[in-house]
């Protein structure tokens, strides 16, 4: 991915090619809306389409040109603001010029997402040298290595893009929602409305970015007065996995709207609830969202709620939950060992609107809220990759369900 407006010229070559004597269709005059210079294939003609396809009549060509061209505009005036300045340097330029190591520009814009360029291909901005200097430039003095230099930046890259694509869908969902819009017209408006809400969108990346780190730093910090910790898992946590039965038959039966809607309101009461009940997300795929939370009376809670209101819920199918107690570690923005192998594969095997643990969970619960919860006798299990396991579910008892009030 080298920049928006390659990636718009090479799109727009799909609707087809320009024929040998025949002259483009898209409009040729200037663009009133000065944009980042970059560089640019021809321009394609969009009277013929592929191969096999019903030829497009004047007025359908006509319309495409018209859209091809607002696009353009709306991204190169979009461009022109979120890059500050045009692409002027290469890995090379900032070798000789700005003192940046090539690997290290060659390991950011990789770990960042984007497609590798050559030594010599102009990609960087003077906000690219800015950035990649100063933190290759930590590297350089020894404050960190290279490998926590390709983590961070790898970091950042995945979590910026996902919330690139969470906001500029957000922006095209409301569009069609509250104006009615098509998905192109919506589309189309996204782009020229981000200009105007950029300002906003950066202040708040800021600011949830200082609290997040303020809340895990005092979460890093508690760690320090544990004794005995154990160096390989050093973390305690409740770890839990939640998913809705039967989604990939619903998967296939529903529009995809309504597929889409269906998992937006999945992700957004399971995230409440985990909020509310003390515990975080650490990740959600599709049907299925992995919490944690730092007591198990907590991970309790959270569980619990999410099998309650999920399953009451008249517009999602039930979910199943596991959950596990016990010592894990934590790395890329994720967590790994034993326990939370062990509460993904109790999930697996729950039933529908059921919360599984197993008998040390179980304990541990029942020592840190006596009577909150109900357990049934349980049984044996087989666990794929684990083993026999004796699980139990768990059921809300004089425990108050959570209040989601502020």
């Amino acid at each position: 991915m080298t920049g928006g407006m390659e990636d718009l010229e090479r799109a727009a070559g799909q609707e087809g090619s320009t024929s040998p004597g025949e002259p483009s269709a898209v409009p040729q005059e200037p663009v009133p809306v000065e944009s980042v210079p970059v560089e640019t294939v021809k321009l394609p003609d969009l009277s013929e389409t592929g191969a096999g396809q019903a030829s497009l009549d004047d007025r359908e060509i006509l319309d495409l040109n018209k859209r091809f061209a607002a696009v353009r505009r709306s991204v190169g005036a979009l461009e022109k603001v979120l890059l500050q300045g045009p692409r002027k340097y290469s890995r090379r330029d900032l070798a000789d010029q700005q003192d940046i190591p090539e690997r290290l520009t060659s390991v950011y814009w990789r770990s960042q997402g984007f497609t590798p360029v050559d030594e010599d291909t102009v990609v960087f901005t003077e906000e690219d040298a800015y950035a990649i200097g100063d933190l290759s430039a930590i590297v350089e003095e020894g404050v960190i290595t290279e490998r926590a230099f390709a983590s961070i930046s790898r970091g950042l890259g995945f979590h910026m893009g996902r919330l690139a694509m969470w906001i500029t869908e957000a922006l095209v969902d409301e569009a069609k929602y509250a104006d009615g819009l098509d998905d192109a017209q919506a589309r189309q408006q996204m782009l020229d409305s981000i200009p105007e809400l950029l300002e906003i969108f950066e202040s708040q990346v800021m600011f949830t970015f200082r609290r997040q780190l303020a809340a895990y730093a005092a979460r890093a910090g508690s760690e320090v007065l544990h004794r005995d910790t154990d160096e390989l898992f050093p973390l305690h946590r409740a770890i839990g996995f939640a998913d809705l039965v039967q989604f990939t038959r619903l998967a296939q039966d529903l529009p995809g709207a309504e597929l889409a809607d269906m998992v937006g309101r999945f992700e957004s009461v399971s995230r409440d609830l985990i909020s509310v009940g003390g515990g975080r997300v650490v990740k959600t795929v599709g049907d299925e969202i992995m919490f944690l939370a730092d007591t198990p009376e907590d991970g309790a809670q959270i569980a619990v709620s999410l099998a309650e209101t999920i399953t009451a819920s008249p517009d999602l199918p039930p979910v199943r939950v596991g959950l596990a107690w016990g010592s894990m570690f934590s790395r890329y923005g994720d967590v790994f060992g034993p326990t939370v192998n062990l509460a993904a594969r109790m999930e697996s095997v729950a039933r529908p609107g059921s919360v599984l643990v197993d008998a040390e969970t179980a304990e541990a619960v029942s020592q840190a809220l006596p009577g909150g919860f109900s357990l049934t006798d349980g049984e044996e299990v087989e666990l794929h990759g684990i083993g026999s396991v004796h699980v139990q579910e768990m059921r809300r008892d004089r425990s108050a369900p959570l209040d989601m009030g502020l």
